[in-house]
């Protein structure tokens, strides 16, 4: 997979959006690694795409889901609690001394599953899907950015998720202070963004609810509201520089972003082998010549040699509690299956 720099990467998306000819784009949380290929050079046997969305459906693979002798099993080996504290302390203070109003903490963790990275590709259940061979895979519910035929753009923020098993779970996370003031922050955070390209910006749904099935057959209920603006005519010509204005998304990150991108970088030193998360939160999509799509790359595995690791995380507000932050990182390391 050949990447390019950062203004290498936005040059060739405006020159591809102005010729009109499709491309995909990968880029990568940290954009020291951005991907832009035309659709018609993508080679399947090292990238393969997903689509299932109403707005825009692309793919370039078509065969079946071969059958699978067994059910999916999923090992995880987290981060220890002491770790993670140490690192949502770094989180904490900052937000108590008013550095942030919310930060996305994430971290890797080491799993094992029966099955062949390329299987749980095919079997997964998701609106967004991207596999790289040798490199990872995610199965992403989160749409980043959505544009149609006449400019109008859409983000689709993600925030707050809770156990449908609970009684009365939607009216308990809809009535959670905590997680309301999470949410409201993210979606003044995508409001201002899309002001800074769009010439009119509005809130078409706010805090509406979606299930996402799990491999073990329980459900998770995920919060989302719906944010829009009107782009210029000329949108087509600027797709780089648009798309890379909204980076990194407000949802993964936090707000103030480059502040919170500072904490960021600080706590995960002590979440990821590496110290950055590479693709994982970054963004992936395709122009298919009149109209975008996009996710946020969320629900994802990596892997390095023969090792694979999933990598979660969540907001973390002033009113935020280590335990229950640390639970919610690991209850989100699952595989929704077909």
């Amino acid at each position: 997979m050949i990447s390019y720099s950062k203004e290498e990467a936005k040059q060739k998306m405006n020159e591809l959006g102005k010729a009109e000819t499709p491309f995909l784009f990968i880029l990568d949380f940290e954009l020291q690694k951005p991907v832009v290929i035309p659709l018609h050079a993508v080679d399947n046997q090292e990238i393969r795409y997903s689509m299932d969305d109403h707005f825009l459906e692309y793919r370039n693979f078509f065969s079946k889901p071969s059958e699978e002798p067994e059910l999916l099993k999923l090992e995880k080996s987290p981060l220890t609690f002491e770790t993670f504290e140490k690192a949502f302390s770094i989180v904490h203070d900052n937000l108590q001394r008013g550095n942030s109003f919310l930060t996305n903490l994430t971290a890797e963790t080491p799993i094992e599953v029966n099955w062949s990275l390329e299987s749980v590709f095919q079997h997964c259940a998701a609106k967004y899907k991207l596999f790289v061979k040798d490199n990872f895979m995610c199965f992403s519910p989160e749409t980043f950015v959505q544009v149609n035929e006449t400019g109008k753009i859409s983000s689709f923020p993600m925030k707050g998720t809770i156990d449908a098993q609970i009684p009365n779970a939607a009216s308990a996370i809809l009535a959670d202070k905590k997680e309301k003031y999470e949410h409201t922050t993210i979606v003044d955070l995508i409001r201002n963004d899309l002001s800074k390209i769009a010439e009119k910006v509005w809130v078409e749904r706010f805090r509406y609810i979606d299930k996402i099935k799990k491999a073990d057959g329980k459900e998770l209920l995920q919060v989302s509201s719906e944010v829009c603006g009107q782009l210029p005519e000329n949108w087509k010509c600027c797709i780089g520089q648009l798309i890379f204005d909204l980076l990194p998304a407000g949802s993964i990150s936090g707000a103030p972003k480059p502040k919170t991108v500072e904490i960021i970088q600080e706590a995960e030193k002590l979440t990821y082998e590496s110290g950055q998360r590479g693709y994982y939160t970054g963004v992936f999509g395709v122009f298919d010549g009149s109209k975008l799509n996009s996710a946020v790359m969320i629900r994802y595995i990596e892997q390095r040699g023969k090792s694979l690791f999933f990598k979660s995380g969540g907001g973390i507000t002033w009113r935020s509690d280590p335990q229950k932050e640390y639970d919610e990182l690991i209850s989100k390391i699952y595989v929704p299956v077909l």
